[in-house]
């Protein structure tokens, strides 16, 4: 019985193994896709030697293949957490072939990686893939290439996410307005998923978007924040919302709220300014968002 156990550990041992393939020797990762209607071939190259990552796109029955483009380089940390990420995922550990019979139309990929002993790992699909270990690769791949190359990205992944706004106010007696197009919303500064955007002028911003305003003076008005349709599997830590006289210098800053999570809060707010709110998370990573409530008429 002892002998027995043994040799069901060892088994189980090995299959495990087999079922989660890692290796680190990586130098090159290439992965083509082809769309079938027409036959526009992309190739993604991820050079793991010289640190860079290339493309090239082209229709192999009008022309011949072009050389790469880089697009990108990459630091040698970035490399060591980006090949930590799809020996994780599993990568390693699909497939030779994927295929859905009788689908003439779709697309097609392939998948060769290139090991430093000259050995080499391929994979390929026709209208099949492994879908859900290519959806965990999808965003180490973003980070290294800057661009979505494999998989799907979770939306929220490359955008930071926002809640809803809209502005309430009692046009006449007995009439309630909420309207979320008053103002144009801008995505200000962000620090998102190891992208970034630093140092944006919102007067400007707000300036260059004055003429879709639509604030009558002679409303007053509240801004509702909501979050029931928020489309991010992460909540913000925090929300601040700040207020500032809508001029070149914003002067007058003014904190008007400062709290957690929340599902629905209404302030209120005045014309003629410029407002930032600020979604803050754990982790760090933030997003501003502006509006202003300048009225064509009085600037």
């Amino acid at each position: 019985m002892k002998k027995l156990f043994i040799f069901s550990v060892l088994i189980l041992s090995f299959f495990l193994v087999a079922c989660n393939k890692k290796r680190y020797d990586i130098d090159k990762i290439t992965y083509t896709t082809i769309d079938y209607d027409g036959g526009y071939t992309k190739n993604y190259v991820i050079d793991l030697v010289e640190n860079e990552y290339k493309k090239n796109g082209y229709l192999p029955a009008k022309s011949e293949e072009p050389a790469l483009d880089t697009i990108k380089s990459f630091t040698d940390e970035e490399k060591a957490e980006f090949i930590e990420g799809i020996n994780k995922a599993g990568l390693l550990s699909i497939k030779k072939e994927y295929k859905r019979n009788y689908v003439m139309d779709g697309g097609g990929w392939q998948l060769t990686i290139e090991f430093s002993d000259g050995t080499k790992f391929e994979s390929k699909g026709s209208n099949s893939s492994p879908r859900k270990v290519f959806d965990k690769c999808s965003t180490y791949f973003y980070d290294l290439c800057g661009e979505k190359i494999m998989g799907t990205l979770p939306a929220y992944y490359v955008s930071p996410p926002n809640i809803w706004i809209s502005f309430d106010y009692q046009k006449d007696e007995g009439t309630h307005v909420s309207d979320n197009g008053l103002s144009r919303l801008v995505m200000g500064n962000y620090k998102w998923n190891k992208n970034s955007s630093l140092d944006n002028d919102y007067y400007q911003m707000n300036l260059d978007n004055i003429e879709y305003n639509q604030f009558e003076s002679q409303y007053d008005y509240e801004l509702v924040l909501f979050t029931g349709n928020y489309d991010c599997d992460v909540k913000f830590d925090k929300i601040i919302v700040k207020e500032y006289d809508f001029n070149k210098e914003m002067t007058n800053e003014k904190e008007i709220y400062n709290d957690s999570w929340f599902k629905q809060v209404s302030l209120n707010i005045s014309l003629n300014k410029i407002y930032v709110y600020k979604l803050v998370y754990k982790n760090g990573d933030y997003v501003e968002y502006s509006f202003s409530t300048g009225v064509n008429n009085d600037l």
